[in-house]
């Protein structure tokens, strides 16, 4: 089955980065469309889905910062920056 995500109103789509040390994680929050779809593709299954009914709000990746090849390939695979 096809997840299914839910669009946010252009004014309210928002990305968020925390390095949070004490636990030695990246935690990338995120609900553009675009990027949950490329981040899944390239970090794998979210850590967690932000669901109303069957929809897809946003999703959060948590990711261990001694993971740094995968870190990389984030930065450079998937437009965080929303650039292109």
């Amino acid at each position: 089955m096809a997840k299914s995500y839910k669009e946010p109103i252009e004014e309210e789509i928002e990305t968020t980065i925390n390095v949070i040390y004490s636990e030695n994680i990246l935690s990338v929050y995120t609900n553009n469309v675009a990027l949950q779809k490329s981040l899944c593709k390239t970090l794998g299954k979210p850590t967690q889905e932000y669901k109303r009914g069957r929809s897809i709000l946003a999703s959060r990746w948590d990711v261990s910062l001694n993971e740094k090849s995968k870190i990389s390939q984030m930065m450079l695979k998937s437009d965080i920056f929303n650039l292109n």
